[in-house]
């Protein structure tokens, strides 16, 4: 009797940490590669330096595809619109800019922050920079750190539009406290059938 408890009870230790390994890296992939999917408008003053217009990106990722539509509005002018296509991948696309410019960008992820290498055809030049997102603030925040190689640094922060906040509220992603939950759920049910198997002994 005494070594079926034992038994069960280490088999359930086993069980449960072996749960716990396999749930780690779920709970912890959903936080290194961020979904940068929704409306941002760009936060002027918390820009560095400081910004003006009004800038939105509309952003669809799926997986290794990103989609960002930007739109800049400045007083009573048109607004100028563009399309980016990327793949996190590292593979090179090219897009233009709202300013008609061509665009050879290149996109890897590096931990929870997605690094862009970038050369921008102009005029016969090639001006060279590189580009760094990242979601702070609980993913209320997007920032893009933008380093030109002549040294010229922007802080670009975005905050969400209306449109992005419906879809995060209504987001049904599953969370690191859910897993636990559930391992817990499981932790209980295993310990129902041990006592179960340990009343059937006697």
């Amino acid at each position: 009797m005494k070594n079926s408890k034992n038994f069960l009870h280490h088999s359930l230790r086993i069980t449960l940490s072996l749960l716990l390994l396999m749930a780690i890296p779920l709970a912890g992939g959903s936080q290194t590669q961020p979904d940068f999917s929704g409306l941002w408008k760009q936060d002027n003053d918390r820009c560095q330096p400081k910004r003006s217009g009004n800038v939105t990106l509309r952003i669809e990722h799926h997986g290794q595809e990103l989609r960002v539509e930007t739109s800049i509005l400045r007083g009573s002018q048109t607004p100028r619109r563009a399309l980016q296509r990327y793949t996190t991948d590292g593979k090179v696309s090219v897009s233009m800019g709202t300013d008609g410019d061509e665009f050879h960008t290149s996109a890897v992820w590096k931990n929870s922050e997605l690094f862009f290498s970038i050369e921008e055809h102009e005029d016969g030049r090639i001006l060279l920079s590189k580009e760094t997102w990242s979601l702070l603030e609980n993913d209320a925040s997007l920032r893009r750190i933008r380093q030109r190689r002549d040294g010229e640094r922007q802080v670009l922060l975005y905050r969400p539009g209306v449109a992005l906040t419906q879809t995060r509220q209504g987001a049904t992603e599953p969370r690191c406290s859910s897993v636990i939950e559930q391992l817990s759920g499981l932790e209980s049910t295993l310990r129902n059938i041990n006592l179960k198997r340990c009343n059937a002994d006697f």
